[in-house]
């Protein structure tokens, strides 16, 4: 019964992640639609109550507000679950520590939607990147779970998610990246319930590179289908910014 509540925690930690990767990679997948086309959209298109509910969803912090409520659950979880110790600090410890990062980033996140000025976009990126830095250094020196060898590819996900993030400063098309990281580290963190008593390493890499594809194959899937079903939206272009001709003002001069 002690495992399974442990398990169970993991199972629940793995679907957060797997959440946040769809929703992730949505986001990417989705056309960046300036207000004024949005509205001008939702006036032809959406009406009645799914018109009210796009129109609540956008005057709400709705990325910090589901990183503060899945870290919720999950440090709920933690805290009310019986878990054995496999190091010197406790799994307990450990794992709500993880969640207390990633809800620091949610409130950041609520902090950025009402202050955009203040708490400027490198500030959210920040705080998500030292979160799953943070995550994957618990999960490779402090022996998080059962299997020290999954472990490290979990802090190897983690570290690379981080970085994905990073590049979004100067890249934005890294948050793709980040989206099947993420993903990744969802279904490998559910299915290490099972494979933690893999005993043979080149096993265990087998099934992780096999949770990448799978992980590659659902981002594929979003993507073409978010796009297939956004690809008949119509807006106008922006308007040209007039350029101004300085060979014509030095003539006057």
């Amino acid at each position: 019964m002690e495992f399974l509540g442990a398990d169970l925690l993991y199972i629940l930690q793995g679907f957060i992640f797997y959440a946040f990767g769809l929703k992730w990679c949505y986001e990417y997948a989705k056309p960046q639609i300036i207000p004024e086309q949005q509205e001008q959209y939702d006036a032809g298109k959406i009406v009645g109550l799914r018109k009210k509910c796009c129109t609540f969803l956008r005057s709400v912090p709705l990325e910090g507000i589901l990183k503060l409520t899945a870290t919720a659950i999950g440090l709920a979880g933690t805290l009310t679950t019986h878990m054995i110790d496999f190091g010197a600090i406790s799994p307990k410890v450990a794992n709500s520590t993880i969640y207390l990062f990633f809800a620091f980033s949610g409130l950041i996140d609520v902090l950025n939607f009402y202050f955009p000025y203040n708490v400027g976009n490198g500030l959210v990126k920040m705080g998500l990147v030292q979160s799953f830095f943070v995550e994957g250094f618990l999960f490779m020196l402090n022996n998080i779970g059962h299997d020290f060898i999954i472990n490290i590819f979990i802090a190897a996900t983690a570290w690379m998610t981080s970085i994905a993030v990073t590049l979004e400063l100067v890249w934005p098309e890294a948050k793709l990246l980040r989206a099947t990281m993420t993903l990744l580290q969802g279904t490998w963190t559910i299915h290490m319930v099972r494979a933690s008593y893999f005993e043979i390493v080149p096993e265990v890499a087998l099934v992780f590179t096999w949770h990448l594809a799978a992980a590659f194959a659902v981002i594929l899937c979003v993507v073409a289908v978010t796009r297939s079903c956004t690809s008949r939206m119509r807006f106008s272009n922006p308007p040209e910014i007039p350029v101004c001709n300085y060979q014509e003002y030095c003539d006057k001069i």
